[in-house]
């Protein structure tokens, strides 16, 4: 297969999974179509399936509504909180200072300014929990609001473009929580100790979902690791984060079968990368156990094929030899380059068990996630088919080397 008919192939299958399918948040059926069809392309290319399945939190809302004063504010449901139908007077708090003393006990709790500047973690997050979160979480607890209102900017980094963006996005925080513009959050705050009325119709759904695993020579101990996610967050089609990494991977899938090599690869398509419970992340952890010293590379594609983007890589912990080799075959690809590290992938998920790793995407991933990522603008239009299908045979030629130099 030629690299335009590789391109064709990944603008039809950008629709089937951004369009066709409507949604990939992990637990939903969309997901669990998104997953087969990733397995059945890899199976009937020859590899050897394997599907790690677990359970998980689906959510729903539809809508959420506030009322104070006689004035109506916008608001959302927090992702995966409880629902809540409250009269109550407003209680607030700008700072962890003002919510040590605020009391909040029965009230509709309002967070707003710089206690609000950055999404919390979810509690007991297993890669990453600061401590200032894990103190926001045991005040909320301990006061015990009727419900809360958090006054949200922008958070990039975590959050990606989402404006307003969640705070709180915990299946395992119990308290309701709806979440509106810092705006809108500056004129709420004037109606302190006033009645409000909050209504949020947010529901949580027991579901469940799978990685795939797709296996080239399962035989042999040393494996080389290729991932992308596959789930994408409610309200986005999920074309760049991170459809285009999957698509990548199954044309991939093609030029193997067409062209195979001896190496130990595993094709690991992890779900749950935009979940608060990160499942596909911890459940591949549990399922590999000590074979993870086995993974002599991981390679992470997300974010990857932005129109008018190169596609940039950056290397963690590679020793030099590994490195040097995965430096002169992929920047011998025409609009591939090195780029800046990014440490929000599941790349980390390798390097903070002691394994080289790589990480694909798209060189301005700082302006992707300040104004795409996210939201419904992360549509197919935003994705150059063509950087996916140069990517997917600049990951070819690599595994080529490598097999070659006998790196796997």
């Amino acid at each position: 297969m030629n690299m335009g008919n590789m391109a064709s192939l990944a603008g039809e299958l950008l629709v089937k999974f951004c369009v066709d399918i409507p949604t990939r948040r992990l637990g939903s059926e969309g997901n669990r179509q998104a997953s087969a069809v990733f397995d059945a392309w890899m199976g009937e290319r020859g590899f050897i399936m394997e599907r790690q399945e677990f359970d998980c939190q689906d959510w729903e809302t539809e809508g959420a509504s506030l009322l104070a004063a006689e004035q109506n504010f916008r608001v959302f449901s927090s992702p995966h909180s409880n629902g809540c139908r409250v009269i109550a007077p407003l209680g607030m708090a700008a700072s962890l200072e003002e919510l040590e003393k605020v009391d909040a006990a029965g009230k509709i709790l309002l967070l707003y300014g710089e206690i609000t500047a950055s999404q919390l973690m979810p509690k007991g997050y297993p890669f990453y929990f600061p401590d200032e979160h894990r103190r926001i979480y045991d005040l909320l607890e301990e006061k015990q609001p009727a419900a809360i209102i958090t006054a949200t900017g922008c958070n990039p980094e975590l959050a990606g473009a989402m404006y307003p963006f969640p705070m709180i996005e915990d299946g395992s925080f119990d308290i309701p929580s709806v979440y509106m513009t810092d705006v809108e959050g500056v004129r709420l705050a004037a109606l302190a100790g006033q009645q409000v009325e909050l209504v949020s119709n947010a529901r949580r759904i027991d579901s469940h979902g799978w990685n795939s695993v797709a296996k080239i020579n399962p035989q042999i101990q040393s494996r080389v690791v290729l991932c992308a996610h596959i789930d994408a967050k409610p309200g986005t089609p999920g074309a760049l984060d991170n459809a285009s990494g999957v698509i990548t991977l199954m044309l991939l899938g093609e030029r193997l079968k067409q062209s195979p090599v001896r190496l130990g690869v595993d094709i690991l398509i992890i779900n749950g990368e935009d979940h608060y419970q990160a499942r596909g992340e911890v459940v591949y952890l549990e399922r590999m156990g000590a074979k993870i010293q086995n993974v002599s590379l991981a390679i992470n594609l997300d974010g990857l094929g932005h129109v008018g983007d190169d596609v940039a890589c950056s290397l963690y912990g590679c020793p030099e030899d590994l490195g040097e080799t995965v430096r002169r075959v992929l920047s011998a690809q025409p609009g591939m380059l090195e780029g800046d590290p990014w440490y929000q992938g599941d790349h980390m998920v390798f390097l903070q068990n002691g394994r080289p790793a790589v990480a694909i995407t798209s060189a301005d991933l700082g302006g992707l996630m300040s104004q795409i990522t996210h939201t419904a603008k992360d549509s197919p239009d935003q994705v150059d088919p063509s950087r996916l299908a140069q990517t997917a045979l600049a990951l070819h030629e690599l595994l080529q080397a490598l097999d070659e130099e006998g790196a796997g």
